[in-house]
């Protein structure tokens, strides 16, 4: 799975949780389109408007909201595939916005107000240019024939953290951070305790079920020896939260190796091989943990395996205890 893949299965998850989506959209939606709609009445759409031509540049989540008049509008966050700034992205999105008008006429509904939110999160900043901005010298009796709309633009590479934290959610704060730095590493390993912070502190929210989404997707984007020498200095219930997501990844790993093992007729030998690597990594944890000094039980209720186990493989690794 490539890493756009597992941003938007991220983040379709994240926002697919009304409760964190009516959040999101009250922070970065402009005062004077707030006023025009209800964001209580806020609600997953099943549609979406990307044509097939541009599902290797986007993919969305659209919902549906009331409008104050009792009408309905539909706000679509796009999420941005692009690595780097694109100046012609104007262009596609609208040709995204007429896809969705169009949809809505070949239904034969009345038309509903269509809110492009663009979703950027790459390591360059980006100013997004509307379509008027991309035509030289045109002059003023062109102007007219040139399509006008509005696209709400949100690159995180322009927000600090300090405005992030304002945000006063905490679940929220650490999914915008992930997101800010998941594509520069080493500024990512300097955040990663604010993160999982942030991730502890929301322990008690409704929304709790959304912090193992979170610790997988950081386990998937950065190194796993990293996440163990920092893990000592965090909360315990976010210590917890990591192992056992952890410990999941592993056993989901080994599952889909059997299972392609077995395809091809080596049952035996897979099975003999993922339970040989099971123990590597297991005693490649044990010992990590160790250096950091936890002592023997609490290595033992970290991983969930007897104290007989951690001693076993820490003498097998030559160390004396």
């Amino acid at each position: 799975m490539n890493i756009n893949n597992i941003h938007d299965k991220y983040m379709k998850t994240i926002l697919g949780n009304l409760s964190l989506a009516k959040e999101f959209l009250a922070s970065f939606l402009p005062a004077h389109v707030k006023k025009y709609i209800d964001l209580d009445t806020l609600k997953y759409s099943e549609t979406d408007f990307v044509l097939p031509d541009l599902k290797e540049v986007f993919s969305d989540i659209v919902f549906s909201v009331s409008r104050k008049n009792n009408k309905e509008a539909y706000i679509s966050i796009i999420l941005e595939h692009k690595s780097q700034p694109d100046d012609f992205t104007a262009v596609q999105v609208l040709l995204y916005v007429a896809y969705g008008y169009y949809k809505q006429y070949r239904s034969k509904r009345s038309l509903n107000p269509i809110l492009p939110f663009v979703f950027y999160h790459g390591k360059q900043k980006w100013i997004f240019k509307p379509i008027e901005e991309l035509f030289d010298e045109l002059p003023e009796e062109l102007k007219p024939y040139i399509p006008k709309f509005i696209a709400l633009f949100v690159d995180l590479a322009q927000f600090s953290d300090e405005q992030l934290n304002e945000l006063g959610d905490s679940l929220l704060t650490a999914v915008l951070l992930l997101g800010k730095y998941i594509f520069r590493t080493e500024e990512l390993r300097n955040k990663i305790k604010l993160i999982f912070e942030k991730l502890n502190e929301a322990s008690n929210s409704p929304q709790r079920n959304l912090i193992r989404p979170s610790i997988v997707y950081v386990l998937r984007n950065i190194e796993v020896n990293f996440i163990l020498e920092i893990i000592e200095d965090l909360p315990p219930t976010i210590k917890t939260d990591i192992m056992t997501a952890y410990d999941a990844l592993i056993e989901k790993g080994m599952q889909k190796g059997m299972q392609k093992g077995m395809q091809k007729g080596k049952e035996e030998g897979i099975r003999e091989g993922m339970q040989k690597g099971k123990e590597e990594v297991l005693s490649k944890t044990v010992i990590n943990l160790h250096k950091k000094q936890f002592d023997i039980a609490q290595i033992a209720e970290i991983l969930e395996i007897p104290p007989k186990k951690v001693r076993e493989l820490l003498k097998k690794a030559g160390i004396n205890i």
